[in-house]
């Protein structure tokens, strides 16, 4: 497939016609339903990591069962999912038992919406938009149920108003607020630092 000589090609030479090289794959964006183009990018991307053990990082549909149709497209694809992270769970799977049953499939786990808090959510209206004390709970959860070596955390700043500059909580927020927060809520210093250091390394190594 060209596509997947493209990802490659830019993982291990550079992409753009720069020397610069690419890290990761991914944010790959999915909608819900998924589109064709969408099935043949994560088919390539599976290819490609299937060849160079790259680490992957998705972007679900707003529906419950997006992050389950991805993972079986990707492993049908022949990817490692144990280098995969499914991103912005917070506002994707609300069900725990449901989330129980998607955290077995072996991905990475992501809570990264850490400071976005609102009361509608303009892209999926049906969505109720957690708070950071419901991400935080979320977490203490997954980690009380086995997943502490599967968890991420972000905050997804992609707008101005999410600056400090601009009024926002900025990068340091989880630093500065959220870990102090997830210490009083019982989760460990060593797990912190498990979930903010050592899951991303792990990812973020090529096999």
């Amino acid at each position: 497939m060209r596509l997947t000589g493209i990802i490659v090609d830019e993982i291990l030479h550079g992409a753009d016609g720069t020397d610069i090289r690419c890290g990761v794959v991914g944010e790959i964006g999915c909608s819900w339903p998924m589109t064709a183009s969408e099935r043949r990018v994560l088919q390539a991307a599976a290819h490609a990591q299937a060849q160079i053990g790259c680490p992957i990082i998705i972007h679900p549909g707003r529906h419950s069962d997006a992050p389950f149709q991805i993972v079986r497209i990707l492993q049908e694809a022949g990817a490692d999912v144990s280098k995969t992270v499914m991103s912005h769970l917070d506002r994707s799977i609300f069900d725990t038992k449901k989330l129980l049953e998607f955290a077995k499939l072996g991905c990475y786990l992501e809570y990264d919406l850490f400071g976005t808090e609102f009361i509608y959510y303009q892209l999926e209206p049906d969505i109720d938009m957690p708070s950071d004390n419901d991400r935080i709970a979320r977490i203490r959860m997954l980690v009380n149920e086995g997943y502490e070596d599967r968890i991420l955390m972000a905050h997804d700043v992609h707008t101005k108003n999410r600056l400090m500059k601009y009024g926002g909580h900025g990068y340091s927020h989880i630093l500065k607020n959220i870990v102090p927060k997830m210490l009083v809520r019982g989760i460990s210093q060593e797990r912190i630092d498990k979930i903010l250091i050592e899951n991303p390394k792990r990812w973020l190594t090529f096999k």
